[in-house]
């Protein structure tokens, strides 16, 4: 087969993949508002706006893009291609910009229809009216905002999600300061041929960034003098910390309704490195019977103590929710718990550390066959698939190419930040087999996070 006659076949493949992945779509939209339009419920509407879709929806959306990312890929001409993939950092940079100045909360209330002047929102923001608008036709050209006639700006549908989020807002901030900072010092890393090599967090392109020795965590933490002499934490932390949260809102659901909680009874989950409990929280609220065990650094802990005071009061003084300092590093005190939850964790480490984390569980199983470890992180398929997880259908890539681009980009800010990664079910099964556990499940949820389970090993 030619080469022109192979490139027509796999575009008709794919505009028939298309064709049939966006009638499922359709389909769903449909039955959603119907759905939504008979009940009229304030929940109904909010379930609808929440980011966990139908299975049917989430495998038509990600079949969808994945497609429209070969099209793509087809039908440009490939250096011209090139050349706008290796300029995509302007338009991650006009995103930034237009966060951190809160276009999308100053178009909030504006006419659909009309929008609001560029005059205007160039004196609100403080950015020369003919620069800001070339920020702002950036980000209209790929449909975050949207030019209803000449110099008069809206939202839409994307960037309306962004109205009064500051936890979002705080995720994109944080992605576009120091984040972005390391990614530019990437190239340097790992060109060098010492610190290339290396796994240490300690010789990451985030140090160059920074201008330290420190490591990622090392640096947040540490206090700055501020220009009155007094010194307070770093601003990035709070950011941060934030930004945390409104990752978490993104995606933590898949995490809650593709896992089955409901079955466990009144079964105990011990948040290793839980932070604040934020997983735990919303767990507690949604499945009564569990019990939880919260476990961080002393100072973190007493900043969750804070937040279940206030969000949910009962659970600290039943006992149901306790609080606990503990380095995870360290032996698990606790044993014999159903769970033990590593949300977020072993993609901040290298395979070394990752194995001294899960070794420092595995005691805590032993005896007790219905102890499994949960790592909720992204579970990274090949482009050429792997035998643990399914395949995208022919001819998109086995990964889904296009659709899981994000998942591609943050593993590379795992490397920029920590030397951590995110990692494949093989990679898994192999840092679980050396600490003396195996990988005994892999529930895909409808989303970035997956949950890989883990019980001992011959269990």
């Amino acid at each position: 087969m030619s080469t022109t006659s192979a490139k027509s076949e796999q575009l008709r493949s794919l505009i028939r993949l298309l064709a049939d992945a966006s009638e499922s779509v359709i389909q769903s939209w449909e039955a959603e508002e119907a759905t939504s339009t008979q009940e009229q419920s304030s929940e109904k509407v909010y379930l609808q706006g929440s980011p966990l879709p139908s299975k049917e929806l989430f495998e038509a959306r990600r079949t969808v893009v994945g497609a429209v990312g070969m099209v793509m890929d087809l039908v440009q001409e490939p250096q011209s291609r090139l050349m706008e993939i290796c300029s995509q950092y302007y338009e991650a940079r006009a995103l930034h910009i237009a966060v951190e100045k809160r276009v999308a909360d100053l178009l909030a209330d504006a006419d659909p229809t009309q929008g609001v002047p560029l005059l205007d929102l160039s004196h609100q923001t403080g950015i020369k009216e003919q620069k800001l608008g070339r920020v702002l036709r950036c980000l209209c050209t790929v449909h975050v905002f949207v030019e209803v006639r000449p110099d008069h700006f809206a939202n839409s549908l994307t960037s309306k999600s962004l109205i009064g989020n500051d936890f979002l807002r705080a995720w994109i901030m944080s992605m576009g300061q120091i984040q972005y900072s390391s990614s530019n010092k990437l190239p340097e890393i790992l060109f060098d041929p010492v610190r290339g090599q290396s796994e240490s967090d300690l010789d990451c392109a985030f140090q160059e960034a920074a201008g330290t020795k420190l490591t990622w965590w090392e640096w947040l933490r540490q206090p700055i003098q501020n220009a009155d002499g007094s010194t307070g934490p770093r601003p990035d932390l709070e950011i941060f910390n934030l930004a945390m949260i409104g990752g978490g809102r993104v995606f933590g659901p898949p995490l809650y309704g593709d896992y089955p909680w409901a079955t466990l009874g009144p079964a105990t989950v011990v948040d290793v490195g839980g932070g604040i409990g934020g997983m735990s929280l919303d767990l507690a609220k949604k499945f009564p019977n569990l019990k939880f065990v919260v476990q961080d650094r002393s100072a973190v802990i007493s900043q969750a103590r804070a937040v279940w005071q206030r969000e949910l009061p009962d659970a600290l003084e039943s006992q149901r929710t306790q609080l606990m300092g503990h380095d995870f590093f360290a032996e698990q005190p606790v044993k014999g718990a159903e769970i033990y939850n590593l949300r977020y964790i072993l993609h901040d480490w290298d395979d070394e550390a990752c194995v001294r984390i899960l070794s420092s569980i595995r005691p805590a199983l032993v005896g007790s066959p219905n102890s499994r470890i949960l790592v909720c992180d992204q579970v990274m398929n090949t482009t050429c698939g792997s035998p643990s997880i399914s395949s995208a259908p022919a001819p998109l890539l086995a990964n889904y190419g296009y659709a899981v681009r994000f998942a591609h980009m943050r593993d590379l800010n795992m490397m920029a930040e920590f030397n951590g990664r995110e990692r494949t079910p093989e990679d898994l099964q192999t840092l679980a087999k050396r600490a003396g556990l195996q990988v005994s499940k892999i529930w895909p949820c409808r989303g970035l996070v997956w949950i890989t389970e883990l019980r001992i090993l011959d269990a």
